[in-house]
């Protein structure tokens, strides 16, 4: 059975000094992630792409915009070019069938217990952002770019699945003790938990390349 839809799998966090904190959960989750996805097909092409998010968590949203919208275009003109895709023509004669694309955000979840998996599909319509910033730049910037929600005549048929990872958290409420928490360095036991919930994580995602429903 071939894949249903192609999967842009990106993780969010920040770049250098802050590659190994707990705000980096989503970063390091994708590396116990990347070496258990299912291996491309034969003839196909790739119906998934591992995307680390190269910029600070706040300002995700435009370069993991344009790296997705470049990647499913061209991914849906390779296969449709393969035969792969069915033909679905246009007024002018072309062919603009195409396969439902699935962002995946790999991202840190504060309040969570350490390890444990929550995915959530849709954006903040469906389930609260909880003022993530990183999140946020992504959704605010598929909003402007007409992307998500879906409309009419757009390029990508998009769904977003949010896939976040428990860091836990500081005692304190306080900002200042939040955030010396989320930029603080994970110790193996952590880095380990992350590595663990990589199994569940690979098992939602064949899940979701195989599904039909938009």
């Amino acid at each position: 059975m071939e894949p249903r839809r192609l999967l842009f799998i990106a993780s969010i966090g920040n770049k250098a000094p802050y590659r190994q904190t707990r705000h980096s959960a989503g970063h390091l989750l994708l590396d116990a992630v990347a070496p258990l996805l299912p291996i491309t097909l034969p003839n196909t092409g790739a119906f998934h792409e591992t995307w680390y998010s190269p910029t600070y968590m706040n300002v995700t949203g435009p370069k993991l915009v344009r790296q997705l919208e470049k990647w499913a275009v061209s991914q849906n003109e390779m296969l449709r070019g393969n035969g792969i895709l069915p033909t679905s023509t246009s007024t002018t004669g072309a062919n603009t069938s195409t396969f439902p694309t699935t962002l995946v955000i790999l991202h840190d979840e504060l309040e969570s217990p350490l390890g444990k998996v929550r995915v959530k599909r849709g954006g903040p319509e469906s389930a609260s952002l909880r003022g993530h910033r990183g999140l946020i730049s992504i959704c605010e910037t598929l909003r402007g770019k007409g992307l998500y929600p879906t409309r009419r005549g757009a390029k990508l048929d998009l769904s977003i699945l949010r896939i976040g990872v428990g860091i836990g958290r500081p005692d304190s409420r306080d900002k200042g003790a939040v955030s010396d928490y989320v930029l603080a360095n994970v110790t193996p036991t952590e880095l380990a938990a992350y590595h663990r919930a990589a199994e569940p994580v690979v098992k939602v995602l064949a899940e979701e390349l195989y599904r039909v429903e938009s």
